[in-house]
């Protein structure tokens, strides 16, 4: 007896999924730390980090609806991907705010609809839709990978390369979109409803409309806010390489998607998307906390964070839905959380960042007017010898790659101004540098005007005036660039345990979904 199922289906579905989180870990994690290195203000990265969430406000639903009635889906995503990638291509052209904010908009409108359809396409066609997370977390994978091929081989977040390696990813998968199992639209049994919002109807359900609620409030502080603030995070904390430490959150990913249907089966969808809203809120505490290891303990939480909340709640409305409704049923969820949510998170977290500013995040800060440059680099003395330095993926492997010698650090602020190799600087030390103008790397400093930053920031550490033997660690040099983190993130995690609360107390799931683990542990 024949399959009813396309051949190597889960295979072709895994390909799908590795490419499209491939092409969106390239540049989802990046662009942000790019416009900080662009010397963007907190609003800007807000709205950088925004505006691809705004087409999965505009465009999902009116998606859905076509892949639902007209077009087959591998033929929209085609089209989709085919356009996305060549505004990521025009992107990296880029360096101000408008035009890159501009392409990334309309690439926006181009991917994230692609979000609901891709797991439209796997529900469609995988056998056992429990098993969705196995196929899902090829697309884990196809995250690392980008983002360490970006990280050691293409500048990581200082360039725009990472956009031409996702526009080129994004024209291949277009083209593979052509190869994947035909799933044509339903036509007239899914609905007459323009932009396909039929699947609204769904919410006159009492418990589905609590559910659906606390998803999308708890989702307003979860991934726009943490994509946005993550990088600059890890950037202005000093941590090593921090691109390639965000793929700690893709590794942990991977293992809690491929357990996942162990814990669907056994705790039920309703305690498994609780535990996401939880994970989310401990790893903003997390993140509260400075120390090094602690916030590697947040960037672990990611596979609880993003596995159990946000695939949980497609899992839970792709059970919901009937099936001529279930592609507008991603969408909606989709436009909902990837959309709306992460749309007013990235907004929340620029202005998180405006309302918490750096003390000094530029030589304007200092010297007055618009001087944009960065302060000088003051790297880690025992970065190359500390035991957690092999966390740092990029340069691990860019040693295997390159050889441990091949890379000579550029000098840094303490190579050419700690003159007894103490740890500190003294303004003594700044006022008799042996060179009246420094270079560091592109950019270049009077010694007159790291004579005023010195002055600046050792005064806002004292709290008054200051003589010449006043020093300043690296520690103090980092902490007058960063902003002030810890509400940052208390804030929204405070405000997580607040939505698990109220979502455990009133969200019943109706009694045929509360017996499925049990069923689902006995087939």
């Amino acid at each position: 007896m024949s399959s009813p199922h396309p051949p190597l289906v889960r295979t072709r579905l895994s390909i799908m999924m590795f490419l499209e989180f491939f092409l969106w870990g390239g540049w989802g994690v990046a662009i942000t730390g790019y416009a900080a290195t662009l010397g963007f203000t907190g609003r800007q990265i807000g709205w950088l980090g925004a505006v691809p969430a705004i087409g999965a406000i505009i465009s999902p639903l009116f998606v859905g609806f076509f892949a639902d009635r007209f077009f087959a889906a591998q033929r929209i995503l085609f089209v989709l991907h085919l356009l996305g990638g060549v505004c990521l291509i025009a992107a990296g052209l880029q360096t101000t705010f408008p035009g890159l904010m501009a392409l990334m908009m309309l690439n926006g409108l181009f991917f994230m609809p692609t979000l609901a359809l891709v797991n439209s396409v796997a529900f469609r066609h995988i056998p056992d839709p429990d098993k969705f997370p196995r196929i899902a977390m090829l697309g884990t994978v196809g995250w690392i990978l980008a983002v360490l091929l970006a990280s050691v081989f293409l500048g990581g977040a200082a360039k725009p390369n990472f956009l031409f390696q996702s526009g080129v990813a994004g024209i291949v998968l277009a083209f593979y979109c052509l190869t994947l199992p035909h799933t044509p639209p339903k036509g007239q049994e899914a609905g007459g409803d323009v932009f396909g919002l039929g699947a609204l109807d769904l919410l006159k359900e009492r418990s589905l409309l609590i559910f659906t609620v606390c998803v999308f409030i708890a989702s307003l502080g979860a991934c726009g806010y943490f994509f946005t603030l993550q990088v600059p995070m890890l950037q202005q904390r000093g941590y090593p390489s921090p691109l390639a430490l965000t793929s700690l959150n893709q590794f942990s990913e991977f293992i809690f998607m491929f357990s996942m249907p162990w814990f669907v089966s056994r705790l039920g969808l309703k305690r498994v998307v609780a535990l996401g809203m939880l994970a989310w809120a401990v790893r903003y505490l997390c993140f509260a906390c400075p120390d090094f290891y602690v916030a590697l303990l947040g960037l672990a939480l990611h596979g609880f964070c993003y596995s159990f909340f946000y695939v949980g709640s497609y899992m839970y409305f792709n059970q919901r839905a009937p099936g001529e409704l279930k592609s507008s049923a991603q969408s909606l969820i989709t436009f909902l959380l990837v959309g709306v949510g992460m749309f007013l998170g990235s907004l929340g977290g620029g202005q998180m960042m405006e309302t918490f500013p750096a003390p000094v995040r530029n030589m304007a800060a200092a010297l007055g007017g618009t001087d944009s440059r960065p302060l000088p680099p003051w790297e880690d003395p025992n970065a190359a010898t500390s035991a957690w330095r092999y966390l740092d993926l990029s340069g691990t492997l860019s040693s295997v790659v390159y050889g441990e010698q091949a890379k000579e650090a550029a000098p840094d602020l303490a190579a050419k101004l700690d003159a007894n190799r103490d740890g500190t600087i003294t303004l003594a030390e700044v006022q008799t540098a042996p060179e009246a103008t420094l270079q560091f790397g592109e950019h270049s400093y009077q010694r007159d005007e790291l004579v005023a930053v010195f002055q600046k920031i050792a005064g806002l550490s004292s709290g008054g005036a200051v003589d010449d033997q006043v020093g300043l660690t690296r520690k103090q040099w980092l902490s007058a660039q960063s902003a002030n983190w810890e509400p940052i993130w208390l804030y929204p995690g405070i405000g997580m345990f607040v939505i698990l609360v109220i979502f455990l107390l009133a969200f019943r799931p109706p009694p045929k979904e509360a017996k499925q683990p049990e069923s689902a542990t006995a087939a």
